[in-house]
């Protein structure tokens, strides 16, 4: 429960931007590690302007939430540059996410893992594979946790922070004509679990209300796509989004925004899902916006106060090794 309080702290802190001073010769305060989804080479060039702005600061980047090897490695280089603590800044856009929770079990916050797989998986059918080997995504015992000689701080996820919604909103209204007469929606890729997307679908539901409030829109809501479910999964996603936005056309515009760093697989989806109609779609996400690295140097030097949050780290099975 310690670590959980320590992350609801960070959750409040302000998505302004601050100075770093760590440049001290010898042992460093601390280094930031980002980890960023896998969506190719705009979010490549996104973490290297990153990297590049935050100056003086031992800094890493790996682009796969689920490739826990390169995770491990980042940790290493970090700790090669003599960081008495590695605060690691997840660029999850939703806090109640099988990714999160996969990556709290890595950090050891979190007891047990996650298995982001279909819901009514027949026993003949084998599970949901991914083609990282080192992936989060498993069918039995957990990943290896993460190793670290220096203090390790999971930060809170920006959905924790107003910059989140601002940047959203302004997305919106950039697609808008008229918001007070529009509906805008926000569009996410879900987990694969029926149940854990009913949490999901929760969390985005509140960003999309703010955004809504911010960018001054008729009405909020949510669409969502998923990868890798079963049939009957997909059509009944589909009858529930359908329903959802030919509600909304009948009142007026629709504006639809990603909640994704960058919007064109989860566009692919809509797409596929959906059609074009209906709805007006640029699939601009938030990488490119100012406030996506001022949040990062604001959280990542508040957790740096922190201490490690680590609470599972023993040599017992599954523990830290």
């Amino acid at each position: 429960m310690k670590a959980a309080a320590l992350l609801l702290i960070l959750a409040a802190v302000p998505a302004a931007s601050a100075g770093f001073s760590n440049t001290s010769m010898g042992q460093k305060p601390y280094g930031v590690l980002l980890i960023a989804p896998d969506t190719g080479g705009a979010w490549r060039t996104e973490l290297g302007a990153i990297r590049s702005q935050m100056r003086g600061i031992a800094i890493e980047s790996v682009e796969s939430y689920n490739d826990g090897t390169a995770i491990q490695r980042a940790l290493d280089r970090l700790r090669g540059q003599h960081v008495s603590k590695v605060v690691a800044v997840p660029l999850e856009l939703v806090s109640e996410s099988s990714t999160m929770d996969e990556l709290r079990y890595l950090f050891g916050i979190r007891a047990e893992p996650t298995q982001d797989r279909p819901d009514s998986q027949r026993p003949s059918m084998a599970p949901v594979q991914s083609k990282i080997k080192s992936s989060l995504v498993f069918t039995g015992r957990g990943p290896k946790r993460l190793r670290s000689e220096a203090e390790l701080v999971l930060t809170a996820t920006i959905d924790k922070s107003p910059a989140l919604a601002d940047i959203l909103a302004d997305r919106a209204k950039a697609l808008g004509r008229d918001p007070a007469k529009e509906a805008v929606i926000l569009v996410g890729l879900a987990p694969r679990s029926d149940k854990e997307l009913d949490v999901w679908k929760t969390a985005v539901t509140a960003i999309a209300e703010s955004v809504r409030v911010k960018g001054g829109f008729r009405e909020g809501a949510i669409l969502w796509v998923r990868d890798g479910t079963r049939a009957g999964q997909q059509d009944k996603d589909r009858d529930e989004n359908k329903a959802t936005l030919r509600r909304l056309i009948t009142a007026g515009g629709v504006v639809a925004v990603p909640l994704a760093p960058d919007g064109r697989r989860i566009g692919q989806l809509l797409q596929r899902q959906l059609g074009t109609s209906g709805y007006r779609w640029n699939g601009k996400g938030v990488i490119g916006d100012p406030r996506l690295t001022e949040w990062i140097s604001s959280i990542s030097k508040a957790a740096s106060t922190l201490p490690d949050v680590r609470q599972y780290k023993d040599n017992a099975p599954g523990g830290f090794r």
